[in-house]
């Protein structure tokens, strides 16, 4: 029914592009900040207003929402009023390693396991534990005679927690929102309750009605749409659903991933040098250099090479690149190709698989409604 399909399916869908969109913008604040000067002594010493980000732990906080960040050489207001504060967790696999237990995993591999942030109140910040490693960045503005992080019209604070190596964060960001079930949003309740409503109303309408049975019929089978996903014998096709569905999210991750260095080529000189960040083809293979990948390829897409991202090191020789010296956030690590090519490649196939699941979800509901039809049907 047009109703249902409005209150179910349209409704949620206009609130998967809103968080789509929120996220996007999350990541390419991040993006942005992380190109920023990283804060140290003596920029806080000079009191020059201007985005900065820092890394350090949670010290404390005060009661006028100020939160105390240090690092080995300082120690910096935030202003949380307004501020955007995530969690960035670590992966549920790497706790539990006992005292003296190596951990296999390589903290500068990317990890498809990891678990994307999420977004929660400034005002729980409190409840956390004193020396938890914390991302600051936006604008460092003077308060009260103090350089203070804070949060200014349009441009709010970018607060993130994580338990993860600050290589590991960045590719966190670049997970924001992939693999949330999307279908649940904040829009998501209101269309539930208003498609239920709607249908309550429909099949009152037409209860008194014999010649519009199959519509009152239809209408109080389409009340439990939402259900229809999980139950039987339609339930087959939403396990393959979500599956098809994972390895979308897990293309369009790889997707940003590939484009990530992108957005820091020709730019970000080394300290006092002229030495710039690049992305150029390695020409040898990998397989006995220590160098992270960036994806978890073993070997380059077709008629591709691979290729490294990095700053140029002046120790070693003018061609060797490096990851940078001070800012670890910035990527450094091998792609199974040219970024772009890549990117394009990774798209079409996270288009593909998203075309399929939605199929898929769409054939499983179908079958249960007309199951769910004949039943009626035949027991009347």
């Amino acid at each position: 029914m047009i109703v249902a399909v409005f209150w179910y399916a349209l409704v949620p869908l206009a609130g998967i592009f809103i968080r789509r969109h929120n996220w996007r913008t999350f990541r390419e604040r991040f993006i942005h900040l992380s190109r920023m000067p990283l804060l140290d002594y003596s920029m806080l010493r000079q009191s020059i207003d201007g985005e900065y980000h820092l890394i350090g732990s949670f010290e404390s906080i005060t009661e006028n929402n100020t939160l105390w960040i240090k690092t080995d050489n300082l120690t910096a207001p935030v202003f949380l009023k307004n501020a955007q504060t995530y969690m960035l967790p670590l992966g549920g696999h790497k706790r539990g390693n006992g005292a003296g237990e190596k951990s296999s995993f390589d903290e500068n591999d990317f990890d498809v396991n990891a678990p994307a942030p999420h977004r929660f109140n400034w005002n729980r910040i409190a409840s956390l534990t004193a020396g938890a490693k914390v991302f600051i960045g936006g604008a460092l503005k003077v308060v009260n005679g103090r350089q203070t992080f804070t949060s200014s019209k349009g441009l709010p604070l970018l607060v993130i927690f994580y338990e993860c190596s600050e290589r590991m964060l960045s590719a966190g960001v670049l997970r924001a929102g992939k693999y949330n079930a999307e279908y649940w949003n904040p829009v998501t309740p209101y269309s539930l309750v208003g498609g239920i409503f709607s249908l309550i109303g429909i099949a009152q309408l037409f209860y008194a009605r014999p010649v519009y049975r199959v519509t009152v019929l239809s209408a109080i089978i389409a009340i439990f749409g939402p259900l229809f996903t999980l139950l039987p014998p339609g339930l087959v096709f939403t396990l393959a659903y979500r599956q098809l569905w994972l390895q979308t999210c897990l293309y369009r991750v790889f997707r940003d991933i590939a484009l990530f260095p992108l957005k820091y080529a020709g730019s970000l000189n080394f300290p006092k040098s002229g030495a710039v960040y690049e992305c150029r083809e390695l020409g040898i293979p990998p397989d006995n250099l220590k160098i992270p990948r960036l994806l978890p390829a073993v070997k380059p897409e077709r008629n591709e090479s691979w290729y490294i991202a990095g700053f140029l090191n002046e120790s070693m020789d003018g061609e060797a690149l490096a990851e940078h010296p001070v800012n670890p956030l910035i990527p450094f690590g091998l792609l199974p190709g040219r970024p772009k090519v890549i990117s394009r490649i990774y798209n079409r196939k996270a288009i593909l698989f998203e075309i399929s699941a939605w199929l898929v979800l769409a054939a499983g509901i179908a079958l249960n409604v007309i199951f769910a039809e004949l039943i009626i049907y035949f027991t009347q």
